[in-house]
């Protein structure tokens, strides 16, 4: 019973010191770092054409009495609406973001700066968000909404419909641009790839709405439909792979 213990206390003592360096279990080390292997990034990429765009805008009213800037620019909210329906934009499409009602005080002065009187009024602010499904209609509609009182145009938004579908694609080709670069390596310095070791996704370039500025319109203006260009969207997907080597 002594001497196998004799000789397991042995061979840990001449691990601890043999080399200057202490013996780890192989199993207790992550595979990746106990066998050879190379680690790479694959990358794919695309310029898309958004085929939705959503357009941001409100209404804003100022009058001298509060229950007359929200009576105003209700009844404005309410035409622009009807607007959409006629447009044929669905009820889901469209969506409040914000009312407001905020007194707004301003002092009057005369040529020598002296304070001769405080003017109060009242803004009542409607803001609004409407998806257009058919892009190329996005100036049109805009235009419209403008005739019928819409004096605050924010921006629009981009997208295109099924993201998640194109963004798997794109997942799929940056494992193949992984597997291209490693192969590469490997055959550099005269080895063959193995098994995967890891898969872990490194940062991607989500297909989210890129906002498009527009100015704010001052006032509305007859057949006022602003020329819209959705250019490209670039999207991304990116991998961190490694690949064990043999001979």
């Amino acid at each position: 019973m002594i001497r196998p213990v004799f000789a397991l206390s042995l061979a840990l003592c001449l691990g601890g010191v043999f080399g200057g360096e202490s013996v780890q279990p192989a199993f207790a080390e992550p595979l990746k770092d106990s066998v050879p292997s190379v680690s790479v990034i694959g990358v794919a990429e695309e310029d898309v054409a958004p085929d939705q765009a959503t357009l941001n805008f409100g209404v804003v009213t100022e009058r001298a009495a509060a229950a007359e800037a929200a009576k105003e620019n209700a009844r404005i909210a309410a035409a622009i609406l009807d607007e959409l329906k006629t447009l044929g934009v669905v009820d889901a499409d469209v969506r409040t973001q914000g009312v407001t009602l905020t007194p707004v005080t301003t002092e009057e002065r005369d040529l020598k700066g002296k304070t001769i009187g405080i003017k109060k009024q009242y803004v009542a602010r409607n803001d609004l968000s409407v998806r257009v499904r058919e892009i190329q209609r996005a100036g049109e509609i805009a235009g419209r909404l403008m005739d019928k009182g819409v004096n605050s145009l924010q921006g629009v938004e981009y997208d295109y419909s099924q993201p998640e579908a194109k963004m798997d694609e794109l997942r799929a080709r940056a494992v193949k641009d992984a597997e291209r670069r490693a192969r590469v390596y490997a055959e550099a310095a005269g080895l063959r790839l193995s098994r995967v070791l890891e898969i872990r996704p490194a940062d991607e370039t989500s297909p989210f709405p890129h906002p498009y500025a527009m100015k704010a319109a001052a006032a509305p203006m007859a057949d006022s439909a602003p020329p819209m260009r959705p250019g490209l969207q670039r999207i991304s997907a990116r991998v961190s792979m490694v690949w064990a080597l043999s001979h």
